[in-house]
C-alpha cells in the first residue's frame, strides 16, 4: 500500500523532533550527523528536501548548562537565541562533510498567514535550493511565541509543505508511529496506515513529555490533519531509529503513514483560508 505514495518524490519535508536530537536530556550533535547523511542519499538523487529542526531551546540548555526548561518566555527566547547558533553550527558541519551546504531559514507564523509574505517566503526557499542549498527551517523562537505555545514546530512543517508543494512529509519523533489507545512499545498495536483523520484518530492519544519537549502527539496530529487535507502524504516515524529515510522509501512497515485525503496542491488555491480554519482550530 505504501509504494504508490513514495513514487515520484521530488520534494519533500522532513520535520525533526526535539526529542530525536536529544539523549539522556542532553542535546546530541551526533544524530544530526546521521539524519544529514541520510538525507544526502535523497539530495544526491535529484529530491529538493526542507528541514523543519526543532532543538534551538533543547541545545542552549545543554549549552547552558540547564536541567530544566524555563518557564518564562523571555528565558524560552534567551535559551532559543544561544541554542539557534549551535543548531545550525551542527547542521552545516554535518552537510558540509557530505558535499551540501545549508540556509538558515526563520518564520513566524505571520509570514505564512499573509499571502503576500507567503509568496516571498516561497520563492526564496525555491532560491535557496536552485542554488543547491539545504534549507533549515525553525520559528524565530528569539522574537516569536507561536512556537512555544503551539508546539515544536509540527503544524509549522505541515503549512511548510503546503508552501514548497512538497510530495511527501516526514514527521520524527521518539515514537514509531500511532498506537492504538497510547499503547505504545506494542508493535501489535501500532497503526500501519491511517486513511482518514476523524475524531477516533485523535482518541488515541497518550501524550508523554520531557523537560526538553513542548509538543506531543495530539500536536502532531493537528500537523498532519494539515498535510493530508491539502493533498500530502504525511509519515510519523521514530528519527532514532538507524536508517528510518532509507527504509521509509524503500516501503517498510515502518511508523504510520497517514493518506492524503484530497489531491495534490488541494489548499493552493486558497492558501490564506486554508492556515486560518487550521490555525483556528488548533487553539
Amino acid at each position: 500500500m505504501r509504494k504508490p505514495f513514495l513514487k515520484g518524490i521530488n520534494s519533500l519535508v522532513v520535520k525533526v523532533g526535539t526529542s530525536v536530537l536529544t539523549k539522556d536530556g542532553k542535546f546530541d550533535p551526533p544524530m544530526i550527523r546521521r539524519l544529514a547523511a541520510e538525507i544526502s542519499v535523497c539530495l544526491e538523487k535529484g529530491l529538493r528536501v526542507s528541514i523543519v529542526s526543532s532543538g534551538a531551546i533543547g541545545s542552549g540548555m545543554t549549552l547552558l548548562g540547564m536541567k530544566k526548561r524555563p518557564k518564562t518566555m523571555e528565558g524560552l527566547q534567551a535559551a532559543a537565541a544561544v541554542g539557534q547558533r549551535y543548531l545550525m553550527q551542527c547542521y552545516e558541519e554535518a552537510f558540509s562533510a557530505r558535499g551540501f551546504s545549508t540556509a538558515q531559514v526563520l518564520l513566524t507564523w505571520e509570514d505564512l498567514a499573509h499571502s503576500s509574505r507567503f509568496l516571498n517566503a516561497k520563492r526564496t526557499l525555491r532560491k535557496i535550493q536552485k542554488w543547491g542549498l539545504v534549507p533549515v527551517i525553525n520559528e524565530n523562537d528569539t522574537v516569536a511565541t507561536d512556537e512555544i505555545r503551539f508546539g515544536d514546530n509540527d503544524r509549522l512543517s505541515a503549512l511548510l509543505s503546503v508552501l514548497v508543494e512538497a510530495d511527501l512529509l516526514v514527521i520524527l519523533s521518539d515514537t514509531d508511529g500511532l498506537y492504538q489507545d497510547g499503547r505504545r512499545g506494542h508493535p501489535r498495536y501500532r497503526l500501519r496506515h491511517v486513511p482518514r483523520m476523524d475524531r477516533s484518530v485523535f482518541s488515541h492519544v497518550k501524550d508523554r513529555k520531557n523537560a526538553m519537549t513542548v509538543g506531543g502527539m495530539r500536536s502532531k496530529l493537528k500537523a498532519i490533519d494539515i498535510g493530508v487535507s491539502s493533498g500530502i502524504p504525511v509519515v510519523l516515524a521514530d528519527g532514532r531509529m538507524p536508517r528510518v529515510l532509507s527504509r521509509i522509501f524503500r516501503g517498510e512497515d515502518v511508523g504510520t503513514l497517514f493518506l492524503p485525503e484530497k489531491p495534490p496542491g488541494a489548499a493552493h488555491g486558497n492558501w490564506t483560508a486554508h492556515f486560518v480554519r487550521h490555525i483556528n482550530k488548533g487553539r
